[in-house]
């Protein structure tokens, strides 16, 4: 970093770097988030598959489309997260606000097959205290 001069204005700092996140600048990155049921058929649960990442700008997609199964007296809804690559504190917040939307009309709501890092995030920001994780889909669908 060149030294200061003193005619810089403050709080500036030279040179400045644009962000980037995975190897293209942040404005170049396209949201990348798909929400779609299960092939597999689970008896008398729906399984939605999240694949892709989630964050500020594929928040309102997980939302809309896991949001539209929640109907009283339906079938529980349980999130196969083995696909999810990547999400952010909006993503985590949007699981906790999918299940008390879940819990509004009497449908139950988890989250299965957390790849080892969204695990992680569940675990150190407690939402794995409020918001049911389950290891396998299996073991979220046996109950």
């Amino acid at each position: 970093m060149p030294p200061r001069t003193g005619d810089e204005p403050r709080g500036v700092r030279f040179p400045i770097v644009s962000r980037v996140r995975y190897n293209v600048p942040v404005s170049e990155a396209r949201p990348n988030l798909h929400v779609e049921e299960s092939t597999r058929p689970y008896a008398g649960t729906r399984v939605l598959a999240v694949t892709g990442e989630l964050d500020l700008a594929t928040i309102s997609t997980l939302k809309d489309v896991v949001g539209a199964q929640f109907v009283a007296g339906g079938a529980p809804v349980v999130l196969d997260l083995s696909e999810l690559t990547f999400c952010d504190s909006t993503g985590l917040g949007s699981f906790v606000a999918l299940h008390r939307e879940a819990g509004a009309t009497g449908t139950t709501f988890a989250l299965a097959a957390p790849r080892k890092r969204v695990a992680d995030l569940l675990q150190i920001s407690g939402i794995d205290q409020v918001v049911p994780v389950f290891d396998s889909v299996e073991a979220a669908t046996a109950g």
